[in-house]
């Protein structure tokens, strides 16, 4: 089963989109990719738990991140 893998950057890039600062015509190259990839595994780890029912009322980022720290409690 796979599971949500993030790094301390990625983690500080989600908080930041998740709090609003984050604007896609403002941000670095690098930052664009980064959350690119990250919204790219998100998406895959959602079909391969066919958690659409999860996702449908909260920000998949946010989701994404939760499952990332409930896997580094197990």
């Amino acid at each position: 089963m796979a599971k949500a893998e993030l790094t301390a950057q990625e983690i500080a890039l989600i908080d930041k989109h998740l709090s609003g600062g984050y604007n896609p015509f403002f941000a670095s190259k690098e930052e664009q990719e980064m959350l690119n990839s990250i919204i790219e595994r998100a998406q895959a780890l959602e079909a391969e738990l066919d958690a659409y029912d999860e996702t449908v009322e909260t920000d998949l980022l946010k989701w994404y991140k939760q499952k990332f720290e409930e896997s580094a409690k197990n």
